[in-house]
């Protein structure tokens, strides 16, 4: 994987807001009801061609949020076996292949956007979803460019699918993949590798926020709070080091965060729960780390963590 330190920093004029909240249109389950068994008839007024037998294309480029907010509107009757599924994925990387790169060898029908949300949410292996990194590219070299929506589900499915170090190896190097990093992704990144991968990993995906124009990791509650944690479960001398240069700053950041007890109702199926979740959770195995070290509680995060309906009193964790 290219160093951090080679990635352009023109990444930081490429931090734009996502077009499509995509977790709206995805849940934690593989969306296997977006995808149409045979060919996908569009409207003329989004620009698409209507191709049969050749899905997914396009005469020019619809923006991932007509193309996904199409898909979702696919009836969920339509589930496709494990064996449609691998076919399916397979039919779309087949027509998608020829059409990348500066010098592609089919240039009609275009590829739509909506082909690589297909495929990523197609997938079901590691060798799928490196499949389609190693098409990436291709799509930068046919002067296209992923945005923070698809980013964002990337990763989400790398995580998903237990393979974090392909979106790492993606995100460290922009110059080759050309894709966008977003603080919602970071964070998925980092919470992908902090439990079972080695600690150099997560530092990797720490480095990378600064790499991409984002806020440092001791700006962002949900970030500082999973690193801690990381460094804490290490417990390396570096890594002990690090964490305890944390608690400062993750005092001060819970002194900006008002506590308020979330109510979750039913399973955190929603991105958007989950950071919550994941602060949760680091805080926990923070204060439980703290409390080892000291040999008693730490009155700031006790307290802001009980307000927040973490813990049941004082005495519990």
């Amino acid at each position: 994987m290219q160093a951090v330190a080679d990635v352009p920093y023109t990444i930081r004029q490429l931090k734009k807001k996502a077009k499509v909240d995509i977790e709206d249109l995805f849940s934690d389950e593989v969306a296997e009801d977006l995808i149409k068994a045979d060919s996908v008839p569009q409207s003329k007024s989004s620009g698409v061609t209507k191709v049969s037998g050749e899905p997914l294309a396009s005469s020019s480029q619809p923006t991932l949020t007509v193309d996904a907010v199409q898909a979702a509107q696919v009836s969920k009757k339509r589930r496709l076996s494990d064996k449609s599924r691998v076919a399916r994925f397979n039919q779309i990387y087949e027509f998608v292949t020829p059409r990348l790169g500066r010098k592609p060898q089919v240039k009609m029908p275009m590829v739509r956007r909506s082909a690589w949300v297909q495929l990523v949410q197609l997938a079901t292996t590691e060798e799928q979803v490196s499949r389609i990194v190693d098409l990436m590219p291709g799509w930068n070299e046919s002067g296209n460019q992923f945005d923070a929506a698809f980013s964002e589900l990337f990763v989400r499915r790398c995580e998903e699918l237990s393979c974090p170090l392909l979106a790492l190896k993606v995100y460290g190097d922009y110059a080759k993949y050309n894709l966008p990093l977003s603080l919602s992704a970071a964070r998925q990144l980092l919470h992908s590798l902090h439990v079972e991968h080695p600690i150099e990993h997560t530092m990797t995906a720490a480095a990378l926020y600064d790499v991409y124009g984002l806020p440092a990791v001791s700006e962002d509650l949900v970030s500082c709070s999973i690193l801690m944690s990381a460094c804490f479960k290490h417990a390396s001398k570096d890594s002990l080091k690090i964490a305890n240069a944390l608690v400062p700053q993750l005092e001060e950041l819970l002194k900006l965060k008002k506590p308020r007890v979330a109510k979750v109702e039913g399973p955190v199926t929603s991105p958007k729960q989950k950071p919550a979740i994941w602060t949760k959770w680091a805080l926990k195995k923070i204060d439980k780390a703290l409390f080892v070290q000291k040999g008693e509680r730490v009155d700031w995060l006790n307290v802001w963590r009980e307000k927040s309906g973490h813990i049941a009193a004082p005495s519990k964790f």
